[in-house]
């Protein structure tokens, strides 16, 4: 024992040399290390701000220690709090620390389950899972405690346990509501509706769960702010040449759809790619896809970082001369496309994967803009030949179709623009053919129920190669409760049909 206390306070004098810094928020430093072979995180919270300031939110080392404390009485899993250090240094920075105990090895929750669905992967146990969650939360709430960052980052896996972090958001009073509902938030892309149906009446008083998640709206807006300033996942961008914009850094969840989503780039590797990717456009060097007075569809490939990736480069234009006066004190169609679709992105809809996006301005005004979208590879639903897929797999994938635009306009949103050559098809060799949504101009921020099922089923009839059974799979994931009607049958057959008679 005298020899760990000594090998404790060794590390924790040389800290930054012994030690390893897994976070850094700027109001708090995450340090791991080892004393004896077993693994300690320090927990600090630099000193700043005013005298009277510091007064009022107390020591927060201290104050997640009694939390962690009050967890582990409350028998709430989560990590051993051993020790706090008021006026502990780190760099000659002075501030607070606590010590707890190491669980590993471990993975957080939300990084667990996202890996399993890159690979396509089951969820093993997934009740049993689902089921400890829940109980962890009713037990903090038994305690009369609450959770004001109650998300699955915060849940630690290890050999199928699950362990609550993060004691510096636990707070007294008991379990809000709001809580449960950023608990929802988080859970939504990974479990199913039963799922939150049952978490929502264990954890709450059994009122209807919301249509629509309160919490969603704050955190959406936040993601969306982020994606047009610089941060650790996007940044700022400008050449020489006049031209600003924004790009991709990386993403914290990538997906299966998207091989760029997992990657990582920096400012001076969008800068070279950039400036090549402008000159081809100029030489018009890129592929064609579309080109009118509405603007130019482009495709190519771009070198970013020694990785080649494919790109639909879009450069709208003006098409009439009451869009140079309407477009004054608006954002540009080339940003509203990159809000677009990174509204699509948060809200876990698959479409295409905005990279970078640029302007150039006059006095303030954009007269010129450009952006650039991963390839996604596949055929569109309009090009693709679906005499070559089975029946099963044919159905499925229309399917999906439809219940994406449900789900679209679950969210109160509406496509109006929802053909199919708006759709490409990506095959799949683990989950099937999957429709991914391009083209994202189309969707509105407006609860207009059916406008994009209208709109895909009247570029359907154009094309001889769909089927009424297409058209009945389409409808069938758009709307599963919907009652089959047959022309020329009476009410009484009618029912007879929904039965299954």
């Amino acid at each position: 024992m005298p020899q760990e206390i000594a090998e404790l306070e060794s590390s924790l004098k040389d800290l930054p040399r012994v030690g390893t810094l897994v976070k850094d928020r700027g109001y708090r430093q995450v340090w791991r290390f080892e004393v004896g072979g077993k693994p300690y995180y320090l927990k600090f919270y630099p000193r700043g701000g005013f005298f009277l300031k510091r007064m009022l939110r107390g020591n927060p080392a201290m104050r997640e220690f009694t939390r962690l404390i009050a967890l582990q009485k409350a028998a709430v899993p989560s990590p051993r709090a051993t020790a706090v250090l008021s006026g502990f240094r780190v760099d000659q920075t002075l501030g607070d620390a606590v010590i707890l105990e190491g669980i590993e090895p471990a993975v957080q929750l939300d990084h667990y389950l996202s890996e399993l669905e890159l690979g396509a992967e089951a969820v093993p146990h997934r009740r049993e899972l689902a089921g400890q969650v829940i109980d962890l939360v009713r037990r903090l709430s038994r305690a009369r405690l609450g959770h004001s960052d109650l998300h699955l980052g915060n849940f630690l896996l290890k050999e199928g346990k699950v362990y609550l972090l993060d004691g510096y958001a636990v707070g007294t009073g008991g379990l809000r509501e709001k809580d449960v509902l950023l608990l929802g938030h988080s859970a939504r892309r990974f479990a199913t509706t039963t799922e939150l149906l049952r978490g929502w009446r264990e954890l709450t008083t059994g009122e209807a769960i919301p249509e629509r998640n309160p919490a969603s709206k704050r955190l959406y807006r936040k993601f969306l702010e982020r994606a047009t300033r610089e941060n650790s996942y996007f940044g700022k961008i400008d050449d020489e040449r006049g031209w600003r914009g924004h790009f991709v850094k990386r993403m914290k969840f990538s997906r299966r759809y998207s091989a760029a989503s997992g990657m990582k780039f920096d400012r001076e590797q969008w800068r070279e790619a950039w400036k090549d990717l402008l000159a081809r456009m100029d030489a018009d060097q890129l592929t064609v896809i579309k080109r009118s007075a509405s603007g130019d569809v482009l495709s190519g490939e771009i070198v970013v970082g020694g990785r080649t990736i494919g790109v639909i480069v879009k450069r709208p234009k003006k098409k009439y001369w009451y869009r140079h006066l309407n477009s004054v004190g608006r954002a540009s169609r080339v940003m509203r496309m990159w809000t677009k679709a990174w509204k699509m992105y948060i809200r876990n809809i698959p479409a295409e994967f905005p990279l970078m996006m640029m302007e150039k301005r006059t006095l303030g005004y954009v007269t010129d803009s450009v952006i650039v979208i991963e390839r996604t590879p596949g055929e569109t639903l309009a090009a693709m030949d679906l005499d070559s897929m089975s029946a099963c797999e044919r159905e499925r994938m229309f399917q999906r179709v439809g219940r994406t635009l449900r789900k679209l306009e679950g969210l109160g949103f509406a496509h109006f623009d929802a053909k199919a050559t708006n759709w490409i098809v990506m095959r799949d060799e683990k989950v099937g053919a999957t429709p991914i949504l391009i083209d994202v101009d189309g969707v509105r921020h407006y609860s207009w129920r059916g406008e994009g099922i209208r709109r895909l089923l009247r570029s359907m009839r154009e094309h001889s190669q769909y089927t009424p059974g297409d058209s009945l799979a389409l409808c069938r994931g758009y709307g599963p409760w919907a009652r089959i009607v047959r022309e020329g049958t009476t009410s009484s057959e009618e029912d007879g049909v929904h039965r299954g008679g």
